[in-house]
């Protein structure tokens, strides 16, 4: 009985380790090492899967008696880290604003990765146009496309940086009555083609076009790199915006604590909304496309995760903001 029992309490430890690794690697220290990293960041997906390992452990439980103990210990610390997952998800939100609420604001900001031009120039000027966007971030967009998408759109400066092909493109279309702005200042290091462009008036708004690495195998480093630089590029630009394709969440560390900078989703309870990939729910995707303001200047008055549109695997997502008094 007595071993029984230390082999519970040895499976409930160790499995409890675990979910923690999935649930809040944070408390770890693994939000930022390969495996958690890619885990937590898709929590609607751990949300399934611990409902589906439930349910199998309790089934298994009740045809396998010798072994019920253990199973009924894993059982219960999947069914706890699972509904810890679910109520994390509950209250960040996985809802946005409703586009019909109309929000009124002083800039907008639209963010689409475009999947290596799967959205034509013509689409992309559509969607500016709809949401009357002043500043427009288009990750894997070639040159081309966002001169073209600028030029049926109207009204808009253009810039573009491009390291070794259109996965590392990216385009930024900044409205004319923003003001006259500098050459674009790229990101040094930086693989997939984020930079900065600084306004010539002083009270203009500083921009920071984003296109982080991917946490995959072998490139942890150029991820965390790349994600604590557009981070601390919003933190030291005085009224500054940071907007793109993070490939991160707010449980991994840059995003976790950005002050005096805010997400715009998490501003309005959207964080929980997956914008990538594009054919899942949103609730099962990944909050990885954001838009990042300086809340000593801005206030995020509303927040949408657009439909998916062409041929990319993101979803726009669109952030109305109104300048503080």
């Amino acid at each position: 009985m007595t071993s029984r029992v230390a082999g519970c309490v040895v499976a409930g430890v160790l499995s409890a380790v675990v979910a923690l690794a999935a649930v809040w690697p944070r408390a770890l220290g693994l939000a930022d090492r390969y495996g958690p990293a890619q885990v937590v960041a898709m929590r609607g997906v751990v949300v399934l899967a611990g409902l589906v390992l439930l349910a199998a452990l309790l089934a298994t439980a009740r045809w396998w008696r010798r072994s019920r103990p253990y199973v009924l210990t894993l059982a219960a610390v999947t069914g706890v880290a699972t509904a810890c997952s679910a109520v994390i998800l509950l209250v960040r939100g996985p809802a946005d604003d409703p586009l019909d609420a109309a929000a009124r604001g002083d800039l907008t900001v639209l963010t689409f990765n475009t999947l290596h031009d799967g959205v034509a120039p013509d689409a992309i000027a559509a969607l500016i146009d709809e949401h009357a966007a002043d500043v427009v971030v288009l990750p894997e967009t070639s040159r081309a496309t966002t001169r073209e998408a600028a030029r049926i759109a109207g009204g808009f400066q253009v810039f573009h940086h491009t390291v070794d092909s259109i996965t590392s493109a990216t385009g930024l279309l900044v409205a004319d009555r923003l003001g006259r702005y500098e050459p674009l200042v790229p990101h040094p290091g930086g693989a997939l083609g984020s930079f900065t462009v600084r306004p010539r008036a002083a009270d203009g708004v500083p921009i920071t076009a984003v296109h982080a690495y991917p946490p995959a195998s072998g490139a942890m480093q150029l991820w965390r790199t790349d994600t604590a630089w557009a981070v601390r590029a919003c933190r030291q630009a005085r009224g500054g915006i940071v907007a793109g394709d993070l490939n991160a969440t707010v449980d991994h560390p840059a995003l976790a604590d950005a002050e005096p900078c805010v997400d715009a989703a998490a501003a309005r309870d959207a964080a929980a909304t997956g914008t990538w990939p594009a054919d899942l729910p949103r609730w099962l995707g990944a909050p990885i496309d954001h838009v990042l303001v300086d809340a000593r200047t801005w206030r995020v008055e509303a927040f949408h995760v657009l439909d998916a549109r062409g041929g990319s695997d993101h979803r726009p997502v669109v952030a109305v903001l109104q300048r503080r008094p």
